[in-house]
């Protein structure tokens, strides 16, 4: 997968550091099993997009009525899966990332109040290519989007998280 991987939040959690730094001094390579812990954080936060709840499990907020007009269907954040199926991890130096290369996942994750005075430039009109592109002034609007948190670790992903790395360490 290109692009650039997106880090939208961090967990920092000391039991899990803790058992870490056993495993990593019991056994050195953390790789395989920080593979494994990816593995099942991209299985779970997938699985969110079906609920439609957050790490916590906490209902997605509802769409408004405008935004189901034009959705194809009621589903919360999953009208293309685009999203969704981007979900990804990748161990590196030791350490687990799990994330999206979407860049709007921000917006999606943390919410978004309004969006900014922009310029955009326009290329095509009504289908036909302009022979000079010009910059049109983009307005403040306010497509108040509430936040949908997908990205983070669940009660239940900690304690699989925990039984990943004892598995690891009697081995």
């Amino acid at each position: 997968m290109s692009g650039a991987f997106t880090v939208i939040t961090k967990i920092d959690d000391s039991d899990i550091k803790r058992v870490l730094g056993r495993l990593q001094k019991k056994a050195g390579n953390l790789h395989p099993c920080l593979k494994n812990i990816g593995l099942h954080l991209e299985e779970s936060t997938k699985q969110r997009f079906n609920k439609e709840e957050d790490p916590d499990g906490n209902r997605w907020a509802a769409l408004k009525p405008s935004t189901l007009k034009r959705k194809k269907g009621a589903k919360i954040l999953t009208e293309s899966a685009g999203l969704r199926d981007s979900i990804i991890s990748a161990v590196r130096n030791n350490g687990l990332r799990v994330g999206t290369n979407k860049v709007y996942a921000a917006t999606h994750q943390f919410g978004r109040d309004k969006t900014p005075e922009h310029k955009r430039k326009v290329t095509t009109v009504f289908g036909k290519k302009l022979n000079f592109p010009v910059w049109a002034q983009v307005r403040n609007y306010d497509p108040k989007i509430p936040p949908r948190p997908f990205l983070g670790v669940s009660t239940s992903d900690r304690e699989e998280i925990m039984a990943i790395l004892e598995d690891y360490l009697k081995k």
